[in-house]
């Protein structure tokens, strides 16, 4: 009963009709491109939404290296962001 189950098995990956994908695409349907396509362009858009505060919040407490924290806002996201309000707390904000 193994080597019958283990055929099976075998059969079934050298079959011509199965991919390695095809429960994604069972989950979500045909279009689940379009929901990997959305959700790439919400994170870019949230990774440069966070950027910009940084950057923007940088250079009004005087922060002299704003560009990078630019970039570790743009690179790592909300963790980026993260560590950027524990480290802010050092600088006095300038109005």
């Amino acid at each position: 009963m193994e080597t019958g189950g283990k055929n099976m098995l075998l059969t079934i990956f050298q079959s011509d009709d199965f991919h390695m994908m095809d429960w994604w695409f069972n989950l979500f349907g045909p279009f689940s491109w379009l929901i990997m396509i959305s959700g790439w362009i919400i994170y870019i858009a949230l990774s440069v939404v966070i950027a910009y505060y940084i950057h923007r919040d940088a250079i009004r407490r005087g922060i002299k290296n704003s560009e990078f924290w630019l970039i570790i806002g743009l690179i790592f996201n909300l963790l980026g962001l993260i560590i950027y309000l524990i480290v802010r707390g050092n600088y006095r904000q300038v109005d």
